[in-house]
Order: structure tokens, then C-alpha cells, then sequence
């Protein structure tokens, strides 16, 4: 802090500064004193050279606006609750370029993000690293991790609200005893503070309904990022952003696997033709990609060549998991029963193609097929061709 003068001021007045002190010190040619002296004018250097809140350049020049900002400076620094991210990043600066970007628009439009993608593909991981990034930018902050499994049964969701407001207000948290309540709470919260809010793993309206209201109770500037598997969670009529996670490259992957299955950014000699395997049936998932690579960690050639094998005929279990959230949220038999039959035989197929022969089998194809490209199981190329990720479709088969 710089009160009442500025780094150029200490520049230029540091030697009379040191003359000063050798007027007051009772004897400055001792060792000792020269030694404390010698430390001043280094402090004094140092100083000088530090970038710092300046009085004049800041707050008008008013000293209590000055030590507000001061204040507001040292309790940003002091209640930092940094998320933890995956050890290995890899790709994700190119992927949280554009919502940075975005959290940074200082216009008063109170903006809305949907991160959105195939279980597995990073979405979390994109969401904690930009909320790193840029909470301490925000009068206030909330990071509410894990929703679809924090609001089952639903009665829970009044601890996401708890959890929220303690956040934003940055107190202990108070009892809430229905969602209602809560909502009325979080209302006044928001309206008075510009906030960063993160909602990870949304998957129904009514998660959205109680923890985010309407997009007017928000003060101007505030951002609210959403993480989902599903395309189409928000109404198409309320403008936001949207941002699909995209599978990693084949270089990226071979390092993200690398780093898992070698303690390196590339494979070890003798491992290079195994690993490519692997890579390509991970095919840019950056879960597969971790699960696998630290199952194969310090594992001879013969074990590596077994576990090809085996994930040929049967996919890993742990990946499966968390592929299989997607199908488990299908809302009715005939979405589940239309993926699998999809999975089975039609991937590659036209689309039109498609419909006509399982409309023989099924009442409302297309609807169906809607849903399943809302929950990211499967997609429409530029072609028309019905695809279908790898792992999905294995999953599927199996």
C-alpha cells in the first residue's frame, strides 16, 4: 500500500530516506548498523519495484474508499477456497480459452453457460479450473458440486440451498426446512451482490428451479455456469451460452495416458504399440484414459496385452459406471430399449433410414432418438448418419 506518496517518490528519496535513519541510529559505523542500514536500502529497493495500491490512483483519492478496497483486496486473498483438479490438465487451457473469456465481459447482463457432453468427457473438470480462475473477480461465489446425486430424493435439495447461501454470504450455515424457504432466501441473496455460481451434474429442471430462480433476482454482472449431460436442460426461448466439451486429440490423449500409466508425458520403450491400443479405444475420453492408464501403471508387457484382450470382449466396469448414469436417467423403457437396439445394429446408419424401420417396432422414433441426443448418447453427423461414441456403443452391446 502506497498512502500519501507514490513508487516514484520512494525512487527518488530513498537515499535521504537512509540519511534520516543514520541520524536517529546511535552509532552507523559499527558492522552491525552498516549490515541494518545495507538491509533498509535493499527493503526500501524492493519496495520501490513491487506492484501496490496507490492512494492516488485509486478510490479518488479518498482514504476510507482506499481502505475499503484495501480490505476487500486482503479478504478475496484470505477466503481463496481453491477446488482441487485433476493432477494432469491436459488440454485444458484451449478448452477454458472462451469461458474465461466470457466470465470476463463486464457488461450487466446477468449471463447463463451450459457445459454440456458425454459422462466421462471433463465437463467438472472445465467448470472448477475457470471457477478457480475467476471467483475472486465476484462479490460472491458458490461451487455446488455433484447435483443429481446431492438432490435424491428431492427433500435434499434444501442442503444445496444451505450450502449456497453460506457460500454467498459467506456465514455459518442456517437451517432452511423446505425448498420454498429456500428460495426466498436465495432471492434476497443474489439480488444485492454480483456472484459467480457453479451447478455441476445438473440433470432436471426442478434442481434449477430451486437453486437458481429466475435469471432477473440476479444483480447485474453475475454468471451462472451449469454442467450437464443434457443438451436441451435449459428452455430454448431464455438466451445463453453454450459449450459442448469436445473429446480430446490423439496427442493429447497419448499424453493424458502417458502421465497415468508412465509418470511421463509419453510411453516408456516396449510400450508404445500397447498404448496406442489403448488410446484409440479410449477414443479422447479423458475418465477412460485415467482409469485405464493407472490400472496399467508399472505392469508388465504380457499383463498390458491380457487387459487388451479382455476390454475387447468385456469394458471396464469402472468406466461403464459412469457412462451408464446417461442410460439409467432415460425416463421410460422405450428410450432405453431404443438405444440398445441403436447401439446394436444402426450406428452408421442414415438417420431417415433409421426411423423408418424401427418406427415398425416403436411409437415415436424420432422423439425418442431426440431424447437420446439431449443425454449426449447419441449424435447426427453433417452427413445424416446416426453415430454413436465408441464406449457407448460398447456399453450398449454389452
Amino acid at each position: 500500500m502506497f498512502c500519501l506518496c507514490s513508487i516514484m517518490w520512494i525512487h527518488r528519496k530513498s537515499g535521504s530516506r537512509l540519511g534520516v535513519l543514520k541520524k536517529l541510529l546511535p552509532d552507523t559505523k559499527s558492522d552491525s548498523m552498516r549490515r541494518s542500514l545495507r538491509g533498509w536500502k535493499e527493503a526500501l529497493t524492493e519496495v520501490a519495484d513491487l506492484g501496490g495500491m496507490v492512494l492516488q490512483n485509486q478510490a479518488d483519492g479518498h482514504e476510507s474508499k482506499f481502505i475499503q478496497e484495501i480490505v476487500k483486496e486482503i479478504g478475496s486473498k484470505l477466503n481463496r477456497m481453491v477446488l482441487g483438479v485433476a493432477p494432469y490438465s491436459i488440454g485444458i487451457d484451449s478448452r477454458v480459452k472462451n469461458i474465461n473469456l466470457w466470465l470476463q465481459d463486464v457488461s450487466r447482463n446477468v449471463g447463463i453457460l451450459v457445459i454440456f457432453g458425454m459422462g466421462g468427457i471433463g465437463k467438472t473438470t472445465i467448470a472448477k479450473t475457470v471457477y478457480n480462475l475467476n471467483f475472486d473477480k465476484f462479490d460472491g461465489s458458490s461451487f455446488l458440486a455433484n447435483i443429481r446425486e446431492a438432490s435424491e430424493p428431492l427433500d435434499r435439495l434444501v442442503h444445496l440451498q444451505e450450502q449456497f447461501l453460506s457460500d454467498i454470504l459467506k456465514k455459518e450455515k442456517n437451517k432452511i426446512y423446505n425448498v420454498d424457504e429456500g428460495i426466498i432466501k436465495i432471492k434476497d441473496a443474489i439480488r444485492r451482490k454480483r456472484v459467480l455460481l457453479v451447478l455441476d451434474d445438473v440433470d432436471q429442471l426442478d434442481q434449477l428451479n430451486a437453486l437458481l430462480g429466475m435469471r432477473e433476482w440476479f444483480y447485474p454482472g453475475s454468471k451462472i455456469i451449469i454442467t450437464t449431460r443434457r443438451k436441451q436442460l435449459l428452455k430454448t426461448s431464455e438466451p445463453y451460452e453454450m459449450h459442448k466439451v469436445k473429446e480430446l486429440s490423439d496427442n493429447e490423449s497419448i499424453q493424458l495416458f502417458s502421465w497415468h500409466a508412465f509418470g511421463q508425458d509419453h510411453p516408456i520403450e516396449g510400450y508404445v504399440d500397447l498404448s496406442s491400443k489403448v488410446v484409440n479405444y479410449c477414443r479422447g475420453i479423458p475418465l477412460a484414459l485415467q482409469v485405464l492408464g493407472s490400472s496399467l501403471f508399472g505392469r508388465s508387457v504380457d499383463v498390458w496385452e491380457s487387459a487388451l484382450e479382455k476390454l475387447e470382449a468385456i469394458p471396464d466396469s469402472r468406466i461403464v459406471e459412469k457412462l451408464k448414469i446417461s442410460f439409467d436417467s432415460l425416463q421410460d423403457d422405450h428410450d432405453k430399449n431404443l438405444f440398445l437396439d441403436i447401439a446394436c445394429f444402426f450406428v452408421g446408419e442414415d438417420k431417415d433410414f433409421v426411423i423408418t424401420i424401427l418406427d415398425q417396432c416403436y411409437v415415436g422414433t424420432k422423439y425418442g432418438m431426440d431424447n437420446l441426443i439431449d443425454r449426449c448418447l447419441l449424435t447426427i453427423n453433417e452427413n445424416n448418419k446416426v453415430t454413436m461414441h465408441q464406449l457407448l456403443q460398447d456399453m450398449g452391446r454389452e
